[in-house]
């Protein structure tokens, strides 16, 4: 199924990760009060819309609590980045994300209710995108630009082979460091339990969390496979 997102606020942020969205197979509706920022991308997004987002009756024409996220990145206005995040609450958005440019903007996003707030730098619209596109991906810890420790959710092909069946630093230039897998006690899931050092005859479980290390876009290829 294809994901469907929107971006509100194209500045250099907010264009690039609607165009890392739409490299990723997402359908993104690129929201904009400035024409020429809307011209410049129409051709390179589902839908490029020309609106105030602060307008509570034309923003909620556009049914966006329906996308799978919304991501306010209108970085030069605050006010308007938090009254469009609050229309989007009240709107019912089931996945908000907004920019924050600093500690107490943080704040008081956070405060309202935004579901994430991202800081942006130059990598983080990619990043930012493959863990939208990637719903397996349940959290990330940057070591550098490049390269970061994810936890994942099993991918499908993964599970019932062995880690020498896998061969994943040869086969994916990725480094399984530990599983953490759940134990169920009595018919109910209980405790999860740590494998320290998975060997290569370890076996991946269908509920096993998984956590790897290298570069964002090998393990963003790893596990879409």
């Amino acid at each position: 199924m294809v994901k469907r997102f929107a971006v509100i606020g194209l500045g250099y942020f907010g264009t690039n990760l609607a165009r890392e969205l739409t490299r990723n197979g997402a359908e993104v509706i690129a929201i904009d009060n400035t024409l020429s920022k809307i011209e410049e991308i129409k051709d390179e997004v589902a839908y490029a819309v020309r609106l105030d987002a602060t307008d509570e009756k034309t923003l909620r024409n556009q049914g966006l609590e329906d996308l799978d996220a919304v991501i306010v990145s209108i970085g030069e206005d605050f006010e308007n980045a938090l009254l469009t995040c609050v229309l989007l609450l009240e709107f019912g958005c089931r996945n908000l994300i907004v920019k924050s440019t600093s500690p107490i903007h943080t704040r008081i996003f956070r405060s309202v209710g935004v579901h994430r707030i991202v800081a942006p730098d130059l990598d983080m619209a990619e990043r930012l995108a493959t863990t939208l596109i990637t719903t397996s991906i349940i959290e990330t810890i940057p070591l550098t630009d490049e390269y970061s420790i994810i936890q994942v959710n099993a991918p499908p092909f993964m599970v019932g082979r062995t880690l020498k069946e896998l061969d994943l630093r040869h086969e994916h230039n990725v480094n399984l460091i530990t599983i953490k897998r759940r134990i169920e006690k009595q018919g109910k899931e209980g405790a999860e339990k740590i494998i320290g050092v998975p060997m290569p005859e370890t076996r991946i479980e269908e509920h096993d969390v998984l956590i790897l290390m290298g570069a964002q876009k090998n393990i963003g290829r790893l596990v879409k496979d």
